[in-house]
């Protein structure tokens, strides 16, 4: 047991490698032992044109899983070997096609017996309880359906999303709702009189006229804003959405429309309705479409931005 055992899964690529390592080596010693001239590395564009005897470079790099850069590397160092060699589709000039030579035929006949007996050794070690060549095949379809990276950065990002809570508003806040607003209202619109009015007087334009106002919380700070605005009976305007552009993908603004539409609910509204700007906020849209929202006729904006008008019932 060493280091990268007790690592469990962290390892994996390290073990592998040092598995690959191994066998790679052992499999040089083989090759020699039976006056065969043949590099391991070279197996899997070898054996893939003995099973297909043409193939373009692209169908190549498809068939051994390797990427296009690596798969011409190792065609150049088996051109130099006259084990393979490339022309141009009769059928289509832009296309490399590859094929083997008399040379790697001959070679292939040597090797056939000596494979055989490397693939019963190999079945002999990986036929245990927890058979690798069974969990190699499952290991590559997981990946096959999504990518490592990408399934890392779905894991962090959902751990984000739970970290974010969902407050009312407070006075210490006051700041942070002014900034967060100013921030992405400046970066693609003109900040409006409208705008620095609610703003700058949360509690008097909002909160006193019967609306209300949520944050997003991550690590204990502000990185989100919503608002309720009352403008009829029974009716709000659901106004100065934002997300921190550092949070932004997290599913903050999600949370937030998710968590105001409660908030409605909760204090008898009917209905909640919005202004935004088609071009601007086409991002925001989709959010809003996903929380419900449908377009209706444009009436009624206290903003030049303004240019489209949503609403749902509740």
């Amino acid at each position: 047991m060493n280091i990268f055992n007790e690592s469990g899964a962290l390892a994996i690529s390290t073990r592998l490698q040092r598995l690959s390592d191994r066998l790679r080596k052992d499999g040089q010693l083989i090759y020699k032992a039976n006056n065969i001239d043949f590099e391991p590395k070279w197996f899997p564009v070898i054996y893939a044109l003995y099973r297909f005897p043409e193939l373009s470079v692209v169908e190549l790099a498809e068939e051994i899983g390797y990427s296009h850069p690596s798969t011409i590397s190792l065609l150049k160092e088996l051109e130099k070997e006259k084990l393979v060699r490339s022309f141009k589709d009769k059928n289509d000039e832009r296309k490399r096609m590859v094929k083997l030579t008399p040379k790697a035929t001959e070679l292939i006949n040597k090797m056939i017996p000596v494979w055989d007996k490397i693939k019963q050794t190999i079945e002999a070690i990986t036929n245990t309880t927890n058979n690798l060549m069974m969990a190699l095949d499952e290991t590559e379809y997981q990946l096959s359906k999504e990518g490592f990276f990408n399934r890392y950065q779905q894991l962090a990002k959902q751990e984000t999303t739970d970290a974010i809570q969902i407050i009312d508003y407070q006075p210490q806040f006051a700041q942070a709702f002014y900034d967060l607003n100013f921030a992405w209202i400046s970066a693609a619109y003109e900040v409006e009189e409208e705008d620095i009015k609610i703003l700058s007087h949360p509690d008097k334009y909002i909160l006193k006229k019967g609306g209300h106002i949520i944050l997003a919380m991550y690590n204990g700070e502000p990185v989100g804003t919503c608002a309720l605005i009352k403008t009829d009976p029974g009716i709000y305007e659901m106004s100065k959405m934002t997300v921190a552009a550092s949070m932004r993908g997290k599913n903050a603004g999600l949370k937030l429309g998710q968590a105001i539409i409660e908030k409605a609910k909760n204090v008898g509204a009917k209905k909640i309705q919005l202004f935004s700007n088609k071009k601007g906020s086409a991002i925001a849209i989709q959010l809003y479409k996903k929380l419900g929202f449908i377009e209706i006729p444009l009436e009624g904006q206290a903003y030049k931005r303004a240019d489209i008008k949503m609403e749902i019932t509740l």
